[in-house]
């Protein structure tokens, strides 16, 4: 590209190489959606997306906003990236890996998540982790000095006596090594789905300072991304519950552990930061029940080899990694072994680790740690004037919350309340995107020119199906394909929505037409092109036609969507609802049954109407009636209409008609 003065500007290899990286996610993307037959605009089109980051000690997460419903985006091989940061060369054989970084200052490569977990096994020297830990502390910080008789990297003084990093003689601040982390979970969501923009909200432990949060804030400007808020992890993980009056959340990560008790009044966002109370302790956390069953191993070793591996970082590495599976799995097993054949040398050979620990016996081991949680929880039911029986819900973040003898405190401090359903590593982040959006919602103007809210129609299993999405430009003009299976005139009724909600019982009905089918019916279905066309004055008009048939499509009905439903007010309450209540629907296995037995319901019914009788076609249409009104109800009750249905399949596919008795004419003729 010519520049001024004739020049002309050199793009260098180096520089080549650092836009490749982004350039394969948006042609790999694209490559996707063309192989998978819908290829459209939107694939290249720059969009602002609205994303939530969970920033953990050992794991990062990155949720995304998809039609007001969070999904957690998952990175190379899990849905988590591990928050483990290393440096390569360029030349480096793995330089051209997708989840590579570049850093400009140094001329080299990060390489971050997995990648570099792989090699803290080989080098351990050259991989930060942790770096949560050290951010805004100074370098003579007790618990940095404790974390540098741990950690094998090297952990200096900054030039304002800062805790700083250094990896290959280069020194880091916590803040650049962050932000490379940050920028591994951006490229994860562009991977997933490319975007201009990404307006992020970002969690962290309670006990963060003013100077920790800005320093985090940094990070993620540095690493490109919009950071509207840093708000605490447990006001992020109450929003995936839905529970009125007094919750409890509880959360426990790598690092630290937090008790809060919030009171709910209602859905309103300003009402989930009144927080009763508050305890925890920013320094215990999972990287210290690790640390209590390392020092056990390598005490057995002692014991069992006379054999001292404290100054072989290669084997405490190794032997560390093993302690936190085994703490994982003893949270589902009732012993774990760990062997590692050649795990070290001694005077008399080669050592070959093989040592077993039963959960009571591990659980022996962390009781005073368990005995200061318990403590805790006691004290916080004191400091918030309430007893266990005012509790109406528990909300549990972090993985150690899976040990079940954290589960074990909980319940006799708590009681055995209703407990969220969202997967507790996740519910942070889950938090996060919802809290993103709704912080967005609330700060967003409604305009003129767009359509506030999403029109659809109603699908066979009651759910939302949107047909024009909200903040479409408008005029706007939608055609979907609608069959009609019933025949002989018979009518198939389309419900018309406005709103957000995955249900179409918690949006507002605009109205309803009908699609008349005049074919005999065992020539099948017929496909009808419904159009929906809303003007600039919000008026809707539905036009269908027959696609077998050359002819203009007829205007069926014309629906004004009133001025009361378009003010900020009720769009940002509709919104608002979508987001909490499908929140509470994720990972919910008696509803995703419900879905599928509401389809295979309704396809058996239909296909079978004209060979089964008209009395068990109409319980046929009764059940799914009812199973699809119990779709928000208790469990309780949706298992009970869920296996009503399924027992009303069978019925429908094994009935057969009764064979009509043999005549006794031929016995007749023998004799």
């Amino acid at each position: 590209m010519p520049l001024r003065g004739g020049c002309r500007k050199e793009i260098s290899v180096q520089t080549l190489r650092c836009i490749k990286m982004p350039l394969q996610m948006l042609l790999a993307k694209a490559h996707l959606h063309v192989v998978r037959g819908c290829a459209t605009l939107s694939t290249i089109q720059t969009k602002v997306a609205t994303v939530g980051m969970d920033f953990g000690c050992k794991n990062s997460r990155v949720a995304i906003i998809e039609s007001l419903v969070p999904h957690v985006v998952a990175s190379e091989i899990e849905r988590y990236t591990p928050s483990y940061v290393t440096l390569t060369e360029l030349d480096s054989p793995t330089s051209h890996v997708w989840c590579m970084q570049h850093l400009d200052r140094v001329g080299k490569r990060v390489a971050t998540g997995q990648i570099a977990k792989f090699k803290m096994l080989r080098r351990p020297s050259d991989v930060v982790r942790d770096v949560k830990k050290l951010i805004g502390k100074q370098f003579d910080d007790p618990h940095v000095q404790e974390m540098r008789k741990r950690i094998h990297f090297s952990i200096i003084e900054g030039p304002s006596g800062e805790a700083w990093v250094e990896i290959h003689g280069v020194k880091f601040s916590p803040v650049e090594i962050s932000s490379a982390i940050f920028a591994k979970l951006k490229d994860t969501v562009l991977m997933y789905q490319f975007h201009h923009k990404l307006q992020v909200v970002v969690s962290v432990p309670p006990f963060f300072s003013e100077q920790q949060r800005e320093d985090i804030k940094l990070a993620g400007s540095t690493a490109g991304l919009d950071v509207l808020q840093v708000i605490d992890d447990p006001t992020t993980a109450v929003l995936s519950s839905t529970t009125n009056g007094i919750v409890v959340v509880f959360g426990m990560g790598a690092g630290s552990y937090s008790i809060s008790i919030h009171h709910m009044l209602n859905t309103n966002i300003k009402d989930m930061k009144q927080v009763k109370a508050q305890s925890g302790d920013p320094c215990v956390g999972g990287d210290q029940f690790d640390n209590i069953l390392l020092d056990h191993f390598v005490s057995k070793i002692v014991e069992l080899h006379s054999v001292d591996i404290r100054g072989d970082k290669y084997a405490m590495t190794l032997l560390a990694e093993k302690a936190e599976q085994v703490k994982v799995d003893l949270s589902s097993q009732p012993k774990v072994t760990v062997s590692i054949p050649f795990f070290t040398g001694s005077a008399e050979g080669p050592v070959h680790l093989n040592i077993t620990i039963s959960r009571p016996e591990f659980e022996k081991l962390v009781d005073d740690l368990v005995g200061q949680i318990q403590h805790k929880c006691q004290q916080i039911l004191k400091d918030a004037n309430i007893t266990d029986s005012d509790i109406n819900g528990i909300v549990l973040y972090g993985g150690m919350t899976r040990m079940p003898k954290i589960r074990e405190i909980i319940y006799e401090v708590f009681g055995k309340h209703q407990i969220s359903k969202v997967n507790p590593e996740e519910a942070v982040v889950i938090g996060s995107a919802i809290h993103a959006a709704l912080f967005v919602e609330e700060h967003q103007e409604i305009r003129e020119d767009v359509i506030p809210l999403s029109i659809g129609i109603e699908s066979a299993n009651g759910t939302f199906t949107r047909v024009i999405p909200r903040h479409t430009t408008l005029p706007a003009r939608q055609t979907v394909t609608i069959p009609s299976w019933s025949g002989d005139g018979k009518c198939a009724h389309v419900r018309i929505f406005l709103g957000e909600h995955a249900m179409c019982g918690h949006n507002l009905p605009l109205g309803e037409v009908q699609l008349i089918n005049n074919r005999s019916s065992y020539n099948g279905s017929i496909n009808f092109e419904v159009t929906f066309e809303v003007n600039k004055n919000y008026v809707l008009k539905v036009c269908a036609r027959d696609e077998s048939v050359d002819q203009t499509s007829e205007v069926l009905k014309t629906l004004r969507i009133g001025n009361n439903v378009l003010c900020k007010h009720y769009v940002n309450k509709a919104v608002r609802d979508a987001l909490l209540k499908w929140a509470t629907k994720i990972n919910d296995p008696w509803r995703m049954l419900a879905q599928y037995a509401l389809n295979t319901l309704y396809d058996v019914s239909l296909s079978r109407r004209d060979k089964i009788p008209q009395d068990l076609y109409e319980d046929a249409v009764n059940v799914l009636t009812d199973l699809r009104e119990a779709l928000d109800t208790a469990d309780v009750v949706l298992k009970d209409k869920v296996l009503a249905a399924e027992s009303m399949v069978a019925a429908a596919l094994n009935w057969m008609p009764c064979e009509p008795p043999q005549s006794d004419s031929l016995d007749s003729e023998s004799e």
